[in-house]
């Protein structure tokens, strides 16, 4: 039979003579064989939330501050610096008067920024975060068995409450706010020539250990109080001597006109300072080779904090095991024992009047209400790095 397309006729003759150099041509082109290179692969985009840079995974070594603190790149000690930088930028918004931010990991100083009208030299102020110092002297105090125990009576060391309805207040009912004390108006206080008398002439209008409020500044007074009775030295003198000496804490406590420190409030002092107070609670009470604050104090002081998400022993909860010591105006210390992490954010201060820490006359305290500041979302901030890595 004859062929009738010609074309046909002509495919099928070259393709048995020229067959095996085609299929050998496909073959390099299609990666069955051949000396041609494969396409390179395709890169995944790049992970929106990775940090810009290698974040060490530790293990870490931990170090303590001598005259002065060590400083480390935040990805060396496993934090991603572009939260950090993100977290000081949100600190440092105008709005919010902030002073100083000190961020601590694993012992080092990881971000230090101030304000253009501040430097690392310049006092920052307490407000309530001097509370929580209270509530260490107070521990202090305690392991030292200048008070017996948290069941003593505060009447011991108060002589005109003995023999009243007072003698049922305890040590205790004094740290977690179980006073059943009227509760005094801060202003009130703040302005008071004897303030320590102020706190103790409150009326008992609750039965003791029963809750009337949960917050207070005249009951860490009368801690104050307690302090200076029971070991003979004022609330400033114990804590440079027990406390300050060993942890190198230098700082000026705020007294009344009648020399009653203000245990309530009010410790002038650098943020590094500060970061110090920090540290000692981040490494749960120890310092260097030495036990400061005892294994039951601090089970004991942070546990309202810890076990039940409430203020109690004046330090506040926070998530992940963190605790915090707060203060008007978001003055703050966030402490974080599980990951070695201290975060710090004061306002710029001005210390008004001839520059004494008596309160009395011009002299107080100058801060402002940050307007677009919110402590636990800075937090956050500084705890997302931890994760971006």
């Amino acid at each position: 039979m004859l062929n009738r397309n010609p074309r046909s006729h002509s495919a099928a003759w070259i393709l048995r003579l020229c067959g095996p150099c085609i299929l050998s041509a496909l073959a390099g082109c299609g990666g069955g064989g051949g000396s041609s290179e494969p396409p390179p692969p395709v890169e995944p985009p790049p992970d929106p939330e990775a940090c810009s840079v290698p974040v060490s995974q530790g293990p870490f070594t931990e170090v303590w501050p001598d005259d002065d603190w060590e400083s480390s790149e935040p990805e060396d000690q496993g934090v991603c610096p572009d939260d950090i930088d993100e977290a000081i930028d949100y600190a440092f918004d105008p709005s919010n008067s902030t002073g100083a931010v000190i961020i601590v990991r694993n012992g080092y100083v990881i971000a230090e920024e101030y304000s253009d009208l501040r430097t690392e030299d310049d006092l920052v102020t307490s407000w309530s975060v001097a509370k929580s110092f209270t509530s260490a002297l107070v521990g202090r105090a305690l392991d030292q068995e200048y008070i017996e125990d948290l069941d003593q009576s505060v009447a011991d060391f108060i002589p005109d409450w003995q023999g009243t309805d007072k003698e049922d207040i305890t040590i205790e009912y004094l740290m977690t706010l179980k006073t059943g004390l009227e509760r005094i108006n801060e202003v009130t206080l703040y302005n008071g020539a004897d303030q320590l008398q102020l706190v103790l002439d409150r009326e008992l209008i609750g039965t003791p250990g029963e809750v009337l409020y949960d917050y207070s500044n005249g009951d860490p007074m009368i801690a104050g109080e307690v302090i200076n009775d029971g070991t003979g030295l004022h609330a400033q003198d114990y804590l440079d001597d027990k406390i300050g000496a060993d942890i190198g804490f230098t700082g000026e406590w705020w007294e009344d006109s009648e020399g009653n420190i203000l245990t309530y409030c009010c410790i002038d002092a650098t943020p590094k300072d500060f970061a110090r107070f920090g540290l000692l609670y981040a490494r749960d009470g120890d310092w260097v080779n030495e036990r400061l604050l005892s294994e039951d104090w601090m089970d004991t002081s942070l546990g309202p904090a810890l076990d039940d998400g409430e203020y109690g022993f004046y330090w506040w909860p926070l998530d992940d095991n963190g605790i915090l010591a707060s203060g008007l105006h978001s003055q703050v210390i966030a402490i974080y024992p599980d990951d070695d992490l201290v975060i710090l954010r004061f306002s710029e201060y001005t210390r008004l009047g001839d520059g004494s820490t008596v309160r009395e006359g011009a002299n107080s305290h100058l801060t402002f209400l940050p307007l677009d500041f919110d402590s636990e979302e800075f937090f956050d901030l500084v705890r997302a790095g931890l994760d971006d890595n």
